[in-house]
Formats: structure tokens, C-alpha cells, sequence
């Protein structure tokens, strides 16, 4: 029996613009022993109105903090697994697109552990740059004072290789590891929930890799909103 995998990730109507490519991806992955899982958390139900057509979702409040409102979700979705017979789980953002086998390969990678890899802006003193969402210990495992991106030899052609952590736009968790590490982040961090997933992981005994094979669009371009003008209004 190939292991059994829950599929999920927020969604809000702020992506609309992208839904269309992410449903479609959702509807067309070719491993099979899988559920899907989303959790809206839009103003209004709309959105979610649409969503349910196609896949099980639960509303959740919207709420000014998003880092607050994201890591509340990944713990719904946390739930949810933990309450399923699921050996792994898929956590996804909505405006990241993988390949339709992601799951076939990152189970290939046999790691507690593993996620693809994609790029997006990124403030590197005060100016915008595209950048992998993946960072490496710069000097020994576990040093949290020194990580740095993945540079291009590293990304190109592609490996499995040992991070310190990704974003969670496409990130596979052991059983193993969702039991032990809940979603969390500090609030005297400008760090998201992914860095301190990263964190824990690592506290918790286990490793973090990432398949730069796994190559997966991330359609940042289109976003109506601003995260970098959404954390000037002390809302990101």
C-alpha cells in the first residue's frame, strides 16, 4: 500500500487570481492514495462558496494579523492530519504551483522531511530581489545567526541537499515529524511560521532537505496585495 497523503494549504480571496492554475494542479496530480484539504480564510464566503464545489474546505475568520491567521491554518490543517490515518502531509501555498508528480518525487527523497524548491521577492536591504525561498546554515548545523540562500550551483541542475529551511509553499512532513512539531512563530521575529517550522524541526532531532529538482512556479507576480506593504501596516 503506497503511503497515504494529505494535501493542503490556506487559501483566501486574495488569490483568486490564481485559483483557476491552482485547482487545476490539485485536480491533476497523478498520485492517488491522497486527500485534499483547504482552509479559507477570506473576509466573506464567496470565495469559499467556490472552493467548496470542488474540494472539502473549511472557513476560518479572517483576521488583521496574517501571520497569525497562516499559522492558525497550518494548525487546522495540523488537526486534521493527526486525526486521519495519514502517514504524510503536503502543505502548500495556494500561488505555488509544483510539478503534477511532486509527490512521487519528494517520496523518492525518503526524508522526514522534504520540499521543492521555488523563488519570490525577497527585501535584501530595503531593495526587492528574486530569490530562492530556501536558506542554508553558512557555517555549522544548527547556527540560527548564519543561514544564507542556496546559490546558483546549488540549485541548478538540481540535488537533493540539506537545508536549514524553506518557505512553505511546498513542504513534506513525516507522521513522524507533524506529531512532534506544531506551527508557531514568534512575534519578536520578523520571520514567518516556515523559519521556525525549520527551527523545530531541526530542535526535534530531525533534518531538513530540499529537492532542488522539484522546481515549482510561484505565480507572486500577480498578487493584488503587497506583503512587504501589508507588514508596513503591521499587518504581515
Amino acid at each position: 500500500m503506497k503511503p497515504k497523503v494529505l494535501v493542503a494549504a490556506p487559501v483566501c480571496q486574495w488569490y483568486d487570481y490564481c485559483w483557476f492554475e491552482f485547482k487545476a494542479f490539485l485536480k491533476n496530480m497523478t498520485y492517488h492514495n491522497k486527500d485534499i484539504f483547504l482552509v479559507d480564510n477570506s473576509k466573506d464566503r464567496a470565495f469559499f462558496d467556490r472552493v467548496r464545489l470542488d474540494f472539502d474546505v473549511k472557513k476560518t475568520e479572517h483576521l488583521k494579523s496574517i501571520r497569525d491567521m497562516v499559522t492558525r491554518d497550518h494548525n487546522i490543517i495540523r488537526d486534521k492530519f493527526l486525526e486521519g490515518d495519514y502517514d504524510y502531509l503536503l502543505m502548500l501555498d495556494c500561488d505555488t504551483i509544483p510539478p503534477i508528480d511532486v509527490i512521487e518525487q519528494l517520496l523518492q527523497g525518503d526524508k522526514d522531511v522534504n520540499s521543492g524548491l521555488y523563488f519570490g521577492n525577497h527585501d535584501i536591504n530595503g531593495e526587492l530581489k528574486v530569490m530562492p525561498f530556501a536558506w542554508v546554515f553558512s557555517k555549522e548545523e544548527k547556527d540560527w545567526d548564519n543561514t544564507g540562500y542556496l546559490v546558483e550551483q546549488e540549485i541548478f541542475p538540481g540535488q537533493l541537499m540539506k537545508v536549514a529551511f524553506t518557505g512553505m509553499g511546498c513542504v513534506f512532513l513525516s507522521r513522524k515529524v507533524v506529531e512532534k512539531v506544531p506551527f508557531f512563530y514568534s512575534k519578536e521575529m520578523a520571520a514567518w511560521d516556515d523559519r521556525w517550522l525549520g527551527h523545530d524541526v531541526w530542535k526535534a532531532g530531525f533534518e531538513f532537505w530540499c529537492d532542488t529538482r522539484v522546481k515549482c512556479k510561484h505565480l507572486f507576480m500577480g498578487r493584488t496585495m503587497d506583503y512587504h506593504d501589508l507588514k508596513k501596516q503591521g499587518r504581515a
